[in-house]
Order: structure tokens, then sequence, then C-alpha cells
């Protein structure tokens, strides 16, 4: 299993991915931390915004939702298991998210009324 984080700022992009072999819990929690960070970082660039950053996000899902159809975790089991932690929508980084759809609300609207005038 592979989860992506994509971060956009103005002019460049960085890609990052996690990858392993993911027990339920430590799947969760590797899901959101990097969907949390795409969500904070990913919006700040053109292509991010309208490509990049909503690919990255429905591809963790899509991940997230193989992970969720596993069993739960044995106890005894070898290895430690990561604490799955707040979810991602509580977390204060996806409060982040509003500043790009306000961002794009605004240029929707000049567009409109630009074209309107």
């Amino acid at each position: 299993m592979t989860f992506r984080a994509h971060q956009g700022v103005l002019l460049w992009m960085r890609f990052s991915s996690l990858q392993g072999p993911f027990c339920r819990p430590c799947g969760t929690a590797v899901f959101r931390e990097m969907t949390g960070k795409t969500l904070w970082q990913g919006w700040w660039s053109p292509l991010s915004l309208v490509l990049f950053t909503p690919g990255t996000l429905i591809i963790n899902g899509v991940a997230l939702a193989r992970i969720n159809k596993l069993s739960a975790p044995v106890p005894g089991q070898p290895g430690q298991q990561l604490q799955p932690g707040t979810p991602v929508l509580r977390r204060p980084t996806s409060l982040a998210v509003i500043l790009p759809l306000i961002w794009a609300g605004w240029v929707i609207a000049n567009i409109i009324n630009d074209l309107t005038s």
C-alpha cells in the first residue's frame, strides 16, 4: 500500500510517498498524516489547486478504503502499532483548505463579473 502527500508552492511542487505493508491502525495513521499535510500544503500552486492535490486526496481515499477492509490486528502481533490519531477533518491543518477555496471563489466571481460587464 502506498500513501502520498503533495506540496505545491507557487511555481514548483513536491511529491512524497510512504509505501509499506500496513495493518489497519498503522495505515489509518499514515493516511491521516499524509492527507493532513496535503490539505495544509498542497494547494499553493495553480496546477496543484486543480489537478495534483485533488488527485492525491482521491488516491489516498482509495488506499484508505483498501486498508479499512483489513481485519483488526490480533493482540500479540510482532511490532508496535501506530495510534491512528485524530481524524483528518478534525485536525487544525484541514482548516487550511478554506483559503484556496476562497481564492478559487474569488477568481470565479471575477471571471463571471468580467464576462457580464
